[in-house]
Order: C-alpha cells, then sequence, then structure tokens
C-alpha cells in the first residue's frame, strides 16, 4: 500500500485523502512525497478528524503549514463532531480513502490505512485499487461516487486553522 500510495502522490495532478487518523510517524513516510506533489503543480485536498483524539497535533500544524505555504493548491478540512446520528449524538468519523487525479486515468485508494506507521507498515491492513480509465461504466461511476462523497464531507467539515488546532 505504501508504495503504491508513494506513487501517486509523485505522479498525480491533484489529490484528495480522507482519514480519519494520522500521526506524525505515518506522515513522515509520505511528507517529502506531499510537498514535492504541491511544489510541481499538484492540488491536494485532506480531510481527518479529532475521533477518539487520535490525530496528533504534530500532524495538524504539518497540515496548516502546507495550506499556508501553498495556499491555492492545498487546504485542509477537520471532523470536529461534525456528524450526528438522528438523535443527534456525535458519530465518528472513520473513513479511509485516497483519491488521485491523473492526466488520463483516475485511481481510488480505500479500505483500513490510516496515515500511521502501523497502518501503512506493520499492521495486516486490507487495500483495493479502483483505476478509472475514463472509459469502463464500472470504473468511472465508482470514482465519481467517491469524489461526491468527499465532496459532500468536504462542505460538512471545518477548514483547518491555528485558532482550531489551538
Amino acid at each position: 500500500f505504501i508504495d503504491r500510495l508513494k506513487k501517486n502522490i509523485d505522479s498525480c495532478r491533484k489529490f484528495m485523502f480522507s482519514v480519519s487518523f494520522i500521526k506524525k510517524a505515518g506522515l513522515r513516510l509520505i511528507s517529502s512525497n506531499l510537498e514535492a506533489a504541491l511544489a510541481r503543480g499538484a492540488e491536494g485536498a485532506l480531510i481527518t478528524s479529532t475521533y477518539q483524539n487520535f490525530t496528533d497535533i504534530d500532524s495538524l500544524l504539518w497540515f496548516h503549514d502546507l495550506s499556508v505555504r501553498y495556499p491555492d493548491r492545498f487546504s485542509c478540512h477537520l471532523d470536529r463532531e461534525c456528524f450526528h446520528d438522528k438523535t443527534g449524538n456525535p458519530v465518528g468519523f472513520h473513513s479511509k480513502g485516497y483519491l488521485f487525479e491523473f492526466s488520463d486515468h483516475n485511481e481510488l485508494l480505500i479500505g483500513s490505512s490510516n496515515i500511521t506507521v502501523y497502518a501503512l507498515l506493520k499492521n495486516v491492513e486490507w487495500d483495493v485499487s479502483v483505476i478509472d480509465d475514463m472509459v469502463s461504466t464500472d470504473s468511472v461511476l465508482t470514482f465519481e461516487a467517491a469524489r461526491d462523497e468527499f465532496s459532500s464531507l468536504w462542505v460538512k467539515t471545518i477548514p483547518l486553522s491555528r485558532d482550531l488546532i489551538e
């Protein structure tokens, strides 16, 4: 998974991640790839959460810094009890989806891997890749549904700011 993730970051024109948990040690495995992608002109968006207080402050600060250095290319949103069940109780944000747009295809990586060193290097995780070749109806519809879901989550979550981190 980590090899595919890095390869996609290195060559995509756009990435969109919806990942519940991020730890600094896991982020370090891909941070140079993310930075290089933005430096070469790729666009990026990331949604993460405060669910179970697992995502660490250092990761949020790093993403905030990216959004300041690449304001036209990178944004990060945070779920901070943004989702509720029918009775109004908060529900956990536990998604793990990585969407990539390339010039000739799109790809969706989805499964159980968060951005933690354990998920990316040590745990038994199940992840699947769906490649949208822009021809096959099923792959096109799958990628479009994932992108629509990302957009739906994006508008319900909060833009990451220094105040929010504090």
